[in-house]
């Protein structure tokens, strides 16, 4: 299993409160990468397991990872991560001082910002000087906690949200904080704005049992997924486009690179159905604009955006088939029909040269003597010039093409793109030669009926 696909399993433990799963999955997890979030997640599971002192460090190291990824919501979680922790251990001071950094960034404070918040709000004995009412009187004038903000109309409802969270906690210390004696050590603020830097905390009982099984029985009961499972695809199209979902739970948009060519889709790295990180090619049906075709990212799949170079509808998304039977049979049904057309017309071609009327087969005795060609019927005109011989008209100009009557199918048929021949080839065979088409999207999904010239009988043969 790989670190994403547990860490996505640590997470939804975590938002369903089964505390002791959550840190199992991330600890795995943070092994092989020390995402912030997967961190704050198991920051939030270690507190409500009582173990402050390890959700500490999480939360602190949680900081530094994501003032690394310029992640400023990351940034204000860890510091209300550590003000929860601090005020779980008592240090109520600590807490607020904490409570008070994450408020500052998301009004916009620097993330290493030069003001010490800690210096401004102790006195010079060092202790804590802000009290729960302060805190209250803060919150009710602060725009960021009234109905209709007007210093914050622009900020963001999430961080509007970060802001009265750690307000909430801000109050909370510190109306724990007036119980204590007035020298009491939890009322000095030690914790910096940047905090101690160590290394991941490698944590007791990763390996415990989750309510009574182990995990290796909950590997033997679920089934393994081959290593060649591929990845599911969905899409959905008009003339213009083509939208086609990649179902890859876990993918990092970070990490993530997508390169658009004309002809195919690379992506690099997918999550595959068993875990494994690899790369995945996408081999478009027709030619894309690379530069028009987009995607985006969610925790459950890929979304691509392919504009169509030339407008109209294609049977699949892949240029090769794919690979089910009933595509399988698709196919073979229709090259069965090509293959059918081509004998007919070659089988009437032979038909044709051999029947082919000839001067002495075609005319009397006596006229042998008078010439030695056809010269057709002439038919009656009103016209100054005389009768016309219509067997004459254009011979001038194609003199020495071939006159068969399958040379303009076959001219037809080779300068057709791929689509255009299937249409020529299902909608001729099915319609036993009364009909052409060269529109795909017309009878790919249809039986071409016969259609018999007035006054002919169509009848099966």
């Amino acid at each position: 299993m790989s670190h994403i696909t547990q860490a996505n399993q640590g997470l939804a433990a975590a938002e369903a409160q089964n505390w002791d799963e959550a840190i199992t999955k991330l600890s795995k997890a943070l092994q092989s990468s020390t995402n912030p979030a997967w961190l704050l997640a198991r920051s939030k599971a270690l507190v409500n397991v009582k173990r402050y002192e390890e959700a500490l460090d999480d939360a602190n190291l949680a900081f530094h990872k994501a003032y690394e990824r310029n992640k400023r919501d990351l940034m204000i979680d860890a510091h209300y991560r550590r003000a929860v922790a601090y005020f779980r251990l008592g240090q109520y001071a600590n807490a607020d001082c904490c409570a008070i950094y994450a408020m500052r960034l998301v009004k916009g404070h620097a993330a290493l910002e030069k003001e010490d918040v800690r210096a401004a709000n102790s006195d010079h004995d060092g202790f804590w000087k802000p009290t729960a009412a302060d805190a209250m009187a803060e919150a009710r004038e602060d725009p960021f906690n009234q109905t209709k903000p007007e210093g914050a109309m622009s900020a963001q409802p999430a961080l509007v949200g970060d802001w009265r969270r750690a307000s909430t906690l801000r109050i909370q210390a510190l109306a724990a904080m007036k119980k204590l004696p007035a020298d009491d050590e939890a009322r000095q603020a030690t914790a910096p704005l940047v905090p101690e830097r160590k290394e991941l905390a490698a944590l007791k009982a990763d390996d415990k049992d989750m309510e009574g099984t182990t995990k290796n029985d909950v590997a033997a009961q679920k089934p393994a997924i081959p290593s060649d499972a591929p990845l599911r695809l969905q899409d959905f199209q008009t003339n213009t486009a083509m939208s086609v979902s990649i179902f890859s739970k876990g993918v990092d948009k970070e990490k993530l690179q997508v390169k658009f060519l004309p002809e195919s889709v690379h992506l690099n790295p997918l999550i595959y159905p068993n875990g494994d990180e690899k790369e995945f090619l996408l081999e478009t049906f027709a030619e894309i604009d690379p530069s028009s075709s987009g995607y985006t990212v969610t925790p459950s799949k890929v979304e691509l955006r392919l504009v169509k170079k030339l407008p109209g509808k294609w049977s699949r998304v892949t240029k090769e088939s794919p690979g089910t039977k009933e595509a399988t049979e698709k196919d073979e049904k229709l090259q069965a029909l090509k293959d059918a057309r081509q004998r007919a017309m070659d089988e009437a071609d032979a038909k044709t040269k051999d029947e082919k009327p000839t001067a002495a087969t075609t005319q009397p005795e006596a006229s042998k003597v008078k010439t030695t060609t056809y010269s057709g019927p002439a038919y009656p005109s009103s016209s100054r010039t005389g009768p016309k011989n219509w067997d004459k008209i254009g011979a001038d100009e194609d003199e020495e093409e071939e006159t068969g009557p399958n040379d303009f199918f076959r001219k037809l048929f080779k300068g057709a793109t791929p689509d255009q021949q299937r249409a020529m080839t299902k909608s001729f065979v099915e319609s036993n030669g009364t009909s052409l088409s060269t529109d795909w999207s017309d009878v790919g999904s249809r039986t071409v009926e016969t259609i018999a010239p007035e006054g002919v009988e169509a009848k099966k043969w």
